[in-house]
Order: C-alpha cells, then structure tokens, then sequence
C-alpha cells in the first residue's frame, strides 16, 4: 500500500468493520494455536473464544489485533493485510481489552477514559468538549458515574475492569477484541458489560470476539463460538450448532450436563 492510500484512509476514518483470517498458522513456544485457519468476524455478530487455559486464546486476539505476526498467513481487514496499516488508523476501527487491567500511574478515571480518544486525535491535539462527553456517557455506562475524579491507583479489580472497558467505548472502534471482559466483575457488571457488547456488535452491526471461562455466558449473549483445543486444532460455527454436551466435553476434557431454561441452555460440569 502507498503513503498516499494510508493517508486518505487516516483522513477518511473509512468504516471498515470486516476482520478475516486468511490461512492462518498461529503458534506459540513451539505448540500450535491454529492451523490452516480461515476465519470472518461478520458485522452484527459477537462471537465467544472459548478453549481450556493455555489453548492460545489470548495470543490469537493478540494476532488479530496486529500485536502479535502469525507464523503463516494474514489478517485483513477489509481486505488489507493489518500489517500495511498504521497503528493510528488500526485503533479507529480495532480495539482490544486486553486480560489483566493494572493501573500504575497516578490519573483520574476521566483522564484515564479520555485516552481512548487519541486515535482521533491529531498530533499534539488536545481532547475537546464532545470528546469529554463521550469520556463521561462511557463510564456512565459502565457505572462509574461517581468516580470520575478518583485516581485510578485505588480503585477496586471490578471498577478498573470498568474503566479500561470505558475506555474501549470511548475508543469507538467498529471490532471490538475482549480478552476476559467479565473478569473480577460482580454477577450484576457481567450481565451489564455482556449486554452492552452484545448491543454494539449484532443490535448497531459493530462485532465482537470474546474470550470467556463461562460458558452460560457465551450461551446468552454471543451468536457464535469459535473453540481452540490447544493443538492447532479449532471449530467456529453458530451457538446453536457447537455448544452442546459433546463438544463441550472434548473442548474442555470433562462430562458436562446440559439443562435447559426459560432464557436457554446451561451447562455444568459433572463431578466425578
């Protein structure tokens, strides 16, 4: 790609919300994540990553995100390789939560929540008023309205949960790359967090790949799951189609009993 189409793409912030993986040979510490990988985040869908601990969950979003070169192939995003794109024009249309939120650096929850804004930002440009109401509408959405000022230093593991996925909000990206949302979060903050992405992925035709320990979870919100088995091995398909008590059973090497309720499927293990 040349610098004058990298440039008109930056001015134009073009609306491109189509993630693909062509071929795709991912691996890590020499064990395989994927292979042979062909792979579409559609708009309007929200898709569950779900796998044992250590299947590679978190190092393919880190490859669709363009943080991490698979060993084979390519991700695109409309049909340009990611790695042709520059990292300001990648973050108007990628965002990732990445799985573990620690805060270091003395910053109010605003403050913190507004850097979501700088990949629309020009150089040296600081945030304007709509910039700040979008800052502020996030985290009210995330239920930070009264901790707009508290340093984000001494904040609980769920309201920091809360603030990093504000600022994914505030970022406005039409793919949204959720390592763990629901972690450390109250059972009230999952339902609210899994809604609202779900919202933003099937309901404003946005997409969303999350990756998640609790299978109800991924039963009531995504529309479709993609499963790792840690050995370079994988299904995606629709939640209806792959969450049943068989592939749950091979995905996690445990006997799972399904029940079934007013609002769908559950799923627990069995004990032995």
């Amino acid at each position: 790609m040349n610098h004058r189409t990298m440039n008109n793409l930056a001015m134009n912030n073009l609306a491109m919300n189509r993630l693909a993986c062509k071929s795709l040979d991912l691996s890590i510490a020499g064990v395989s994540i994927v292979r042979g990988f062909n792979f579409t985040l559609e708009p309007g869908s929200f898709w569950g990553l779900l796998g044992a601990n250590g299947s590679g969950k978190t190092t393919l979003l880190k490859c669709l995100a363009g943080l991490r070169a698979p060993d084979v192939g390519a991700v695109l995003l409309d049909g340009i390789s990611i790695d042709q794109l520059p990292r300001r024009v990648l973050a108007r249309h990628i965002g990732m939560l990445q799985q573990h939120t620690a805060y270091v650096f003395d910053s109010s929850v605003l403050q913190t929540a507004l850097t979501g804004r700088h990949p629309h930002l020009g150089y040296w440009q600081r945030e304007g008023q709509e910039d700040i109401a979008k800052a502020i509408a996030a985290l009210n959405a995330a239920d930070l309205s009264g901790l707009t000022e508290r340093s984000v230093t001494g904040l609980s593991g769920g309201e920091a949960r809360r603030v990093a996925f504000a600022t994914l909000l505030v970022q406005e990206p039409r793919i949204m790359l959720l390592d763990e949302p629901t972690n450390h979060l109250d059972l009230r903050h999952q339902v609210s967090i899994m809604g609202m992405i779900r919202a933003l992925s099937v309901q404003a035709q946005g997409a969303a790949i999350a990756a998640l320990h609790d299978v109800n979870l991924a039963a009531r919100y995504c529309s479709h799951v993609l499963m790792l088995y840690g050995n370079g091995e994988w299904t995606a398909g629709s939640i209806g189609e792959l969450l049943n008590e068989s592939s749950l059973e091979r995905l996690y090497g445990c006997a799972v009993r399904k029940l079934e309720s007013p609002d769908g499927p559950c799923f627990y293990p069995l004990t032995h």
